[in-house]
C-alpha cells in the first residue's frame, strides 16, 4: 500500500510538471532570441526540463506535506481530541452517488457547527475530493484558516490546501504566494514552514526576469 501511494503522489504532480515545462521551454526560446543564452534545441529543451523539474518538485513537496497533516487529523494517535460529531448518515448519501444530498447536508453541518473546524475541513474535502468544486472547497478551506482558536493542525493543513489548490486546479500562482508567505508568517520554525519557504524561493525562481 505505501509504494501504490507513493507511485501516486509521483504521478499527482506530472500535469504540473508538464505545465512549467512548457512555459520554460517558452521562456529559454525569449532568452534565445535576445541573445541571452545559446541557441539550440537542445538548451531549449533543458530550460523546459529544469522549470518543469521545479514545478514538479513543488506540488510534490506540497503533496506529501498535506497528506500528512490528512493522516493527523482523519487517524489521530493521540486522546486528548475535542470531540467531533459524526456524519455517518452523509456517508450513506455519498456512497449511493447522492452528491447533491451530501452537498446539501455538508452545508447544514457546517451552519450547525460554525465554530467546528473539523466538520468544515471534512466539507471542504468532500466539495474536492468528490463533487470536484475547488472554488466551494476554497472557501471552506479559508474558513478554517481564518477562525478564531482554531487547532494548530487543522489550520495547517487548511493553510496547505489552499495552496495546493491555487498551484494546481485555480491556476493562481500569486494568490499561492501570498498562502506560503501567510503559513511561513504563522507557523515559523516549523518543518511546514520551512518547507512553504522553500516552494516560495522556488516559485520565484521560477518566474521570467521582468
Amino acid at each position: 500500500m505505501q509504494e501504490n501511494s507513493g507511485l501516486s503522489a509521483l504521478h499527482r504532480g506530472i500535469p504540473q510538471g508538464i505545465l512549467g515545462g512548457v512555459i520554460g521551454m517558452f521562456f529559454t526560446g525569449l532568452l534565445q532570441d535576445r541573445g541571452d543564452l545559446p541557441q539550440g534545441r537542445l538548451v531549449t529543451l533543458a530550460g523546459g526540463l529544469v522549470l518543469g523539474g521545479i514545478a514538479w518538485g513543488i506540488n510534490y513537496a506540497l503533496q506529501q506535506s498535506s497528506e500528512r497533516f490528512a493522516m493527523q487529523i482523519y487517524a489521530p494517535s493521540g486522546s486528548t481530541n475535542a470531540y467531533t460529531p459524526t456524519f455517518s448518515h452523509i456517508d450513506a448519501l455519498e456512497a449511493r452517488g447522492d452528491l447533491d444530498g451530501a452537498a446539501k447536508a455538508w452545508e447544514e453541518a457546517c451552519a450547525e457547527h460554525p465554530g467546528n473546524a473539523l466538520v468544515w475541513v471534512k466539507a471542504a474535502d468532500f466539495h474536492l475530493r468528490s463533487r470536484g468544486d475547488p472554488v466551494a472547497a476554497l472557501e471552506r478551506y479559508r474558513h478554517v484558516r481564518d477562525l478564531a482558536g482554531v487547532q494548530v493542525d487543522l489550520a495547517r493543513y487548511a493553510s496547505q490546501k489552499l495552496v495546493d489548490l491555487h498551484l494546481g486546479p485555480l491556476a493562481d500562482e500569486g494568490r499561492a504566494m501570498v498562502e506560503l508567505r501567510r503559513l511561513i508568517d504563522r507557523f515559523p520554525g516549523t518543518r511546514e514552514a520551512e518547507e512553504a519557504r522553500g516552494a516560495l524561493a522556488r516559485l520565484k525562481a521560477a518566474r521570467p526576469p521582468e
